[in-house]
């Protein structure tokens, strides 16, 4: 398969992931996740960048992206992978969405952990916290629908060429996103 190929289906089947982490900066606000509480250690458990309004739209608002890009897949060409037959496709796009969104809340608890305050930067888990737990919800979802859909679709839409694409340029892509938000006044920091 030709590099650009393999560069397309890599970026095609994360987009709800990263339509999710994006997302949830436009759609968010509200009541937080963790009810202003704190843990133990006197810090505050996620934050207030963690909410209900955007951990119920984004996911659901993405996995619709995804039944767009499933339904685009055999019009594109380019070996391009949809996300299983329906209704699955939406599940699937769903739990890479969720799972975004479930990685970055994990990494916001461990960052709170270590004294960081919301914001700050963190280089490594900043940029893979939201691919490490969408790929992971998105795997166990897909060895769960495997008797019905026939295929554990995971491993379809994700050979080795497209994680490592999806991996060497989600720094980049994350930092040029943020960047935009910032500019436009949606993110409170560049990174």
């Amino acid at each position: 398969m030709a590099v650009h190929f393999v560069v397309v289906q890599g970026l095609w089947v994360i987009l709800p992931a990263y339509a999710s982490n994006m997302l949830a900066t436009l759609v968010g606000g509200g009541p937080p996740v963790d009810g202003g509480r704190t843990w133990k250690d006197g810090r505050r458990v996620l934050g207030d960048g963690k909410t209900w309004r955007a951990i119920i739209l984004s996911p659901i608002l993405a996995a619709l992206l995804g039944v767009g890009l499933h339904w685009l897949a055999p019009r594109v060409g380019m070996g391009v992978t949809d996300f299983g037959p329906l209704p699955w496709a939406f599940v699937h796009a769903y739990a890479l969405a969720l799972g975004a969104l479930v990685g970055d809340m994990g990494a916001s608890f461990v960052k709170r952990r270590l004294g960081k305050e919301r914001g700050a930067r963190w280089l490594g888990p900043d940029q893979y916290d939201f691919i490490v737990g969408a790929l992971a919800l998105a795997f166990l979802t897909s060895l769960i629908t495997a008797p019905l859909v026939g295929t554990v679709w995971f491993l379809e839409a994700f050979p080795l060429g497209p994680l490592l694409v999806i991996v060497i340029l989600t720094p980049m892509l994350h930092l040029i996103v943020n960047m935009i938000g910032y500019v436009i006044g949606v993110k409170e920091v560049p990174w």
